[in-house]
C-alpha cells in the first residue's frame, strides 16, 4: 500500500496539570514536555511506521524544532523529498494535560499556513502512484480541496480527519470515502449538541438518520468514542466495536493513531469490523503512554493488546 498524507508540523508544548483550566484561571504545571506533533505528522509517521509506504508533503519553519523534525523524520526511513522550509516560523501547539488524560489543545499554524497549492503540484507525481490520500485540518482549506479534487480524478481513496473543526464543504465531503469524527465534531457535523451525551447503544440507532441527514455517500462513516470505542456506517449497516481497557494517561494523538490503524486494516483488505479494532488497539497504545511521537505503535507492538486484551 502506498499513502501520500498532507503533513503539518506543530512543535507541540504539553502542560501537565491537576486539573483542566477554567476561563481566566492562571494553574501552577507540575511539568512541562515537548515533542514533534501536528495531525498529518502523526498520520504520516503513524501509517509509515505500520509498513505503509509513506509520501508526504510538509512545511516546516527556519527555525530549530523544523531542523530537528526533518532530522528526525529521515531517520525513521520517511523521504523528505517534499519537506519545504517555508517562513521563519514553524507551527506551535500546547496542550494542558490532567492525570487522568483529559486534554485540551491549542495550535498556531505558522509554516504550514504558507503552504500552497503550487507545491502540492511538485509533488503530484508522488500523488499519483499512491492508493490513498490522507488529510485533516489544521492546514489551509484550499489545499486540501485541491488535493481530493486530484485524488478524486486519479482514483486514489480519501481520508479525512476534520480537525480542528471547520465545516465540511459540500464538495470536499462528497469525494471523501472515510470520514472519522469525535463525538465533538459530530455534534457540529450532523446539527445536533444531544450527541454528547449519547452512549455507543444510541449512536448505533441514531447514526444511520444522521448521515442521511447530512447526505453522506462515502465507503464509512466512522464516530470515535473514546473510552467507549467507535461507531461506524457502511453499505451494510452500523457497526460498534468498543475500546480496549487499558489506563489512560495521555488521550492526546490518540484519534490519529486510530485513523492511522483504521487506513492501514482497510487498505489490505480486512472487513470493516477487524479494521475498527485494529484502529481502536492503536489509539489505545498512544492513550496509554505520554507522548505521541515516540509512542505511534508498530504492528509488534499491538499483538499482546490484540491477542490478549478482550475489549471493554
Amino acid at each position: 500500500m502506498r499513502a501520500f498524507v498532507l503533513g503539518n508540523y506543530m512543535h507541540a508544548c504539553f502542560m501537565h496539570v491537576d486539573r483542566l483550566p477554567c476561563a481566566g484561571e492562571s494553574l501552577a504545571a507540575r511539568r512541562v514536555d515537548w515533542e514533534h506533533g501536528g495531525k498529518g505528522l502523526n498520520l504520516g509517521l503513524g501509517v509509515h511506521r505500520l509498513g505503509v509506504q509513506v509520501h508526504m508533503i510538509m512545511a516546516v519553519g527556519a527555525d530549530l524544532p523544523g531542523v530537528a523534525v526533518c532530522q528526525a523524520l529521515v531517520a525513521e526511513g520517511m523521504s523528505d523529498a517534499h519537506f519545504l522550509t517555508l517562513g521563519d516560523a514553524s507551527g506551535f501547539g500546547v496542550g494542558f494535560v490532567t492525570p487522568e488524560g483529559a486534554n485540551f489543545l491549542a495550535t498556531h499554524l505558522g509554516a504550514n499556513a504558507l503552504l500552497e497549492v503550487a507545491h502540492l503540484g511538485q509533488a503530484e507525481g508522488c500523488l499519483s502512484r499512491a492508493d490513498w490520500l490522507l488529510a485533516h485540518f489544521e492546514m489551509p482549506d484550499a489545499l486540501v480541496r485541491h488535493a481530493f479534487r486530484l485524488a478524486r480524478a486519479k482514483g486514489l481513496s480519501t481520508y479525512l480527519n476534520p480537525s480542528p473543526w471547520r465545516d465540511v464543504d459540500r464538495a470536499l465531503l462528497d469525494m471523501t470515502d472515510l470520514l472519522v469524527v469525535n463525538a465533538s465534531e459530530a455534534s457540529v457535523l450532523f446539527g445536533d449538541r444531544t450527541v454528547l451525551n449519547w452512549s455507543r447503544t444510541d449512536w448505533c440507532s441514531h447514526l444511520p438518520r444522521l448521515a442521511a441527514g447530512i447526505g453522506w455517500r462515502g465507503r464509512a462513516l466512522v464516530v470515535t468514542l473514546a473510552e467507549e470505542g467507535c461507531v461506524a456506517l457502511d453499505a451494510a449497516g452500523v457497526i460498534d466495536v468498543a475500546a480496549f481497557s487499558v489506563t489512560q494517561v495521555d488521550a492526546t494523538g490518540a484519534g490519529d493513531a486510530f485513523g492511522c490503524g483504521l487506513v492501514h486494516a482497510l487498505a489490505r483488505g480486512e472487513p470493516l469490523t477487524q479494521a475498527l479494532r485494529f484502529a481502536n488497539a492503536c489509539g489505545a497504545h498512544v492513550a496509554s503512554r505520554a507522548g505521541v511521537f515516540a509512542n505511534l505503535p508498530r504492528p509488534g507492538e499491538l499483538a499482546a493488546l490484540l491477542d490478549d486484551a478482550s475489549p471493554a
